[in-house]
């Protein structure tokens, strides 16, 4: 055991660089796991920042000077920040609604289960119908109540959520404006010498940035089709399925599969099985056959080259340690030990 931490310290750690990059991780990560839902707003602001300085950068490459290039970004930035708290009114009333009628479509979709047991009795038997909808009569109302308790829970978290709204955009602009000098306060303490962490942030910037922008564009573009798609069909609550459908991409793999079954059912239930509801059913497939075969294809590409039972144990391992934004990160955290381990260097063992 001795010989072979000996070996495994020899061959992996033997510069000052490696040890400075492997506590920068550990303390990331540490924070990460405690107060990561404390800074939220500055891991979404340095996202944002990440992605709007890539979009700043190519208008400097076409000619136009820093401070323009980082002001059309900017009011870029802002016009789609303000646009998407407009509509918030518009969502939430749909949210209500739809939280509302929610009783009603479980109750529904109980009555056809048992219809089709009754046909179909070598798939289901009475008692799996009963624990189903016993789960989820009490289940789905609960988060029904969390939800409505988070938007009237008092004057106190809408103060948290006017300061994280008023919050993001700034820190979106010193982000953008300063970023050099924000740099250096976090990497004052590593050793001159960063050629490990350059090659990790270039391996990681290559993958990540262009993951990160394909996800965004995919997400944009899948819930404006669908929520229009849906409101030519005469859906109900178009927009809240069109950005759950959108926001699934967020999710690799299993996105796609945990959304179908409350699009499904409220087209269910408004329609029945009806000939609406077989050509809003096909539409929905539709789109998601296009995003998988061609729309992510193109936006993609090779940038993030991760087998699929690599994205599978990562959404299984940081969504088991994070919840909901350990789905989200899973991939980017994923890429990030990859350009980790490809490029650290290696050096045999003293025999």
């Amino acid at each position: 055991m001795y010989d072979y931490l000996k070996n495994f310290f020899t061959k992996y750690f033997y510069e000052e660089e490696q040890y400075a990059a492997l506590l920068l991780i550990i303390i990331a990560s540490i924070l990460f796991y405690f107060i990561g839902a404390a800074i939220t707003p500055i891991l979404i602001s340095i996202l944002l920042s990440y992605l709007l300085n890539g979009l700043m950068i190519s208008f400097t490459s076409k000619g136009l000077q820093k401070n323009l290039s980082f002001y059309l970004t900017f009011l870029i930035f802002i016009s789609i920040y303000v646009l998407i708290f407009l509509t918030l009114p518009l969502i939430t009333g749909q949210i209500g609604s739809l939280l509302n009628e929610l009783p009603a479509i479980v109750s529904y979709l109980e009555t056809l289960f048992r219809e089709l047991v009754n046909s179909y009795p070598d798939f289901f038997t009475p008692e799996q119908i009963d624990e189903i909808f016993s789960n989820s009569t009490s289940f789905i109302p609960s988060i029904a109540e969390q939800f409505l308790l988070q938007l009237n829970s008092g004057f106190s978290a809408a103060m948290n959520a006017l300061i994280n709204v008023i919050l993001i955009p700034i820190l979106v602009f010193f982000f953008l404006k300063d970023k050099k000098e924000m740099l250096s306060y976090v990497t004052f303490f590593l050793p001159k010498k960063k050629i490990l962490l350059s090659k990790i942030w270039i391996d990681l910037d290559v993958q990540l940035f262009g993951y990160v922008k394909g996800k965004a564009l995919e997400m944009i573009i899948i819930g404006f089709v669908t929520s229009t798609v849906f409101w030519l069909l005469g859906v109900n609550y178009s927009l809240i399925l069109g950005i759950l459908v959108g926001l699934s991409v967020l999710i690799p793999l299993f996105g796609a599969i945990l959304v179908t079954i409350p699009v499904l059912s409220i087209g269910l239930f408004q329609w029945g099985l009806d000939t609406s509801f077989l050509i809003f059913t096909f539409s929905y497939f539709v789109i998601q056959i296009l995003d998988g075969n061609v729309l992510f294809p193109i936006l993609m590409g090779n940038e993030v080259n991760l087998h699929p039972v690599i994205i599978i144990l990562a959404i299984l391992v940081f969504g088991g340690i994070w919840g909901f934004w350990g789905l989200l990160l899973a991939v980017p955290l994923a890429t990030l030990i990859r350009a980790v381990y490809k490029v650290w260097p290696k050096k045999e063992a003293v025999t």
